[in-house]
């Protein structure tokens, strides 16, 4: 019995914080253009009770941050700041695409500041395809 109440108490700590440190969606999007930019637009979301600065990302589809970097890849706004279990939609554009190339890659968000040791953030598969002349 006294197990129960302490596994009782212990759900309702667990349930009264966050799992992680933001929300995002769609994970995965797949979309066609017929010009050399693709647009995409995901939802960002503070599960806190008190405002949060974000930042979000491109990163490769299998990769580190490093091979970002190298992307054509533009998100708007990459940092904000959210009220508290707010919400907000960034827009992100894969650009340069050439004809007939599917880019794929992930655009990440996180917190702009971790504390402690866990690296909370959350990552969505994108692919952009540009159809052939």
């Amino acid at each position: 019995m006294r197990l129960r109440g302490i596994l009782i108490s212990a759900l309702g700590v667990a349930l009264a914080v966050p799992a992680a440190g933001v929300g995002l969606g769609p994970l995965a999007r797949e979309g066609v253009t017929d010009g050399p930019a693709k647009g995409f637009y995901l939802t960002v979301s503070n599960p806190y009770a008190e405002p949060r600065n974000f930042r979000a990302y491109p990163m490769a589809w299998e990769g580190d941050a490093a091979d970002a970097e190298r992307l054509p890849v533009n998100i708007r706004p990459a940092q904000f700041r959210l009220a508290a279990a707010g919400q907000r939609r960034i827009l992100v554009v894969a650009q340069d695409l050439a004809p007939g190339e599917t880019r794929r890659f992930r655009v990440c968000a996180e917190l702009a500041q971790q504390e402690g040791m866990i690296h909370a953030r959350v990552c969505s598969k994108l692919a952009a395809r540009r159809l052939a002349r």
